[in-house]
């Protein structure tokens, strides 16, 4: 039967920029930006800026209102993607068949290799744990289907949605979790 991982890194241009330069602190916030138009928004932002209210979309004069003494670096989306290739490969040690999901995505498909971990939770538990120490957040579900795994990633509170179980994982998602163009939500 098909278990597919999938693996979510909420904040991967912030944690990666942390990882290559070991600045700023944790505890500072730190934005990426982009040109869109004539404005300059945010592009992503790390835990700390997400946890004072800061978020995607964000312009950054509004957001430096909002947080002073804001890190704001240049959204470099080319080298997100590269090094999202490079973890992807990394996480070849799980399961033979990895694809990266851009901008913020990992699949791992696990069918057959989950009992080499001990099972599908403790798989993912090494996962996750693995990239927290490396200083990338990170959070994951595996299920029978990928946008079952990926809608539970992004939205759940489980990491394992048992084999047919979808519709009672799927039940209390949000409807941003069909994956659905923002037009249409």
């Amino acid at each position: 039967m098909r278990r597919v991982v999938s693996l979510f890194l909420p904040s991967w241009p912030t944690d990666r920029l942390r990882r290559r330069k070991g600045e700023p602190p944790r505890d500072e916030p730190l934005v990426t930006v982009a040109q869109e138009g004539s404005r300059r928004i945010l592009a992503s932002v790390d835990a700390t800026a997400r946890h004072l209210g800061l978020r995607p979309g964000l312009t950054v004069a509004h957001a430096q209102a909002m947080v002073p003494g804001l890190h704001i670096v240049e959204a470099t989306p080319e080298e997100d993607a590269t090094a999202l290739t490079r973890l992807a490969s990394w996480c070849l040690r799980y399961a033979p068949l990895v694809a990266s999901d851009p901008p913020d995505g990992i699949w791992i498909d696990i069918a057959g290799a989950a009992h080499l971990f001990g099972g599908e939770a403790p798989l993912i538990e090494d996962l996750i744990g693995r990239l927290a120490r490396n200083g990338i957040a990170a959070s994951a579900s595996v299920a029978d289907a990928p946008g079952a795994a990926w809608a539970v990633a992004r939205y759940g509170e489980i990491r394992v949605v048992s084999p047919g179980g979808l519709v009672e994982a799927g039940a209390s998602l949000p409807v941003g979790a069909l994956r659905l163009e923002p037009e249409v939500l």
